[in-house]
């Protein structure tokens, strides 16, 4: 999947969330970028900055493992965006 479609889901998902009344929005503050830093939080993890969308989402997907979410020992940037969008019910 492209950087473009990643992005795009994450606002999705970010849109998602503050439906479920999950995130209140933030001035100056993009639906993509709230999603992330919901995510992070919620997994008790810091959230890289500088880094690519492709590392950043790694290091949500490693979280996800350590917390035994899945049965899978490694995932994709695009397999955390789905594990996420099948969570919150993002189509």
């Amino acid at each position: 999947m492209s950087e473009t479609n990643r992005l795009q889901k994450i606002r999705n998902l970010g849109v998602r969330l503050h439906e479920l009344d999950l995130v209140a929005m933030a001035p100056n503050k993009s639906y993509a970028s709230t999603a992330l830093n919901f995510l992070f939080a919620a997994h008790k993890l810091q959230r890289p900055t500088g880094v690519p969308l492709e590392h950043t989402l790694y290091t949500l997907g490693q979280a996800i493992i350590a917390n035994k979410k899945v049965r899978f020992s490694n995932l994709d940037a695009d397999a955390v965006i789905d594990f996420f969008c099948r969570q919150y019910r993002v189509h």
